[in-house]
């Protein structure tokens, strides 16, 4: 029931955050005559944060292959596996301890019983907290999609001519940095 509770709610911001977002971005058209000519100096995005965010929800990955991302897949997936399989391995541990608490009492061995509680309590915890590590996973697989969504687009080129001595980053021949960074590293044993 909380796993439907979650999805629902995830489902829901999903749908309510890229709408605000996209809003923003509606077509300017100015109106000449009896034909209205679109404004050419608006941006249009070429990837729905909303689809991208839909998919990857819906299937963990999807929204980064929507993106042509598709080195993010692996990555995701062996996320999930490894933590899955850590979980379900502290919960086979947490039945099998659960089960030796219960034969323990059965017994009239408290001790032991106690013992044992305890090595129960550390699986089932342990068991939570890979679940929690799962969920993580699964919320920065639908941001990651969301936010390469809105930078799908995003050009870094610098579109500037680079001649000699004309660039804040040659001095006097072309592409030579003015500034040097170096690194010293002394070990001491």
């Amino acid at each position: 029931m909380r796993v439907v509770v979650f999805v629902v709610l995830l489902y829901l911001v999903a749908i309510g955050i890229p709408s605000a977002a996209e809003a923003q971005f509606k077509v300017d058209t100015v109106q000449t005559g009896s034909k209205p000519v679109e404004d050419t100096a608006t941006w249009h995005m070429t990837k729905s944060p909303t689809t991208a965010v839909l998919l990857s929800a819906i299937i963990p990955g999807g929204g980064q292959v929507y993106l042509h991302q598709w080195w993010k897949v692996p990555i995701i997936y062996a996320g999930f596996g490894s933590l899955l399989y850590a979980a379900l391995l502290q919960n086979s541990r947490y039945i099998y301890i659960s089960d030796s608490v219960n034969n323990q009492t059965a017994r009239g061995d408290f001790s032991k019983a106690n013992s044992y509680a305890s090595a129960r309590e550390f699986y089932r915890d342990d068991r939570d907290k890979y679940y929690i590590y799962t969920a993580l996973i699964y919320i920065a697989n639908i941001l990651d999609a969301y936010i390469a969504a809105h930078l799908y687009d995003f050009d870094v080129s610098d579109d500037r001519p680079k001649t000699a001595g004309t660039s804040k980053y040659s001095s006097g021949s072309l592409m030579q940095p003015e500034h040097h960074l170096s690194f010293n590293f002394h070990l001491h044993f």
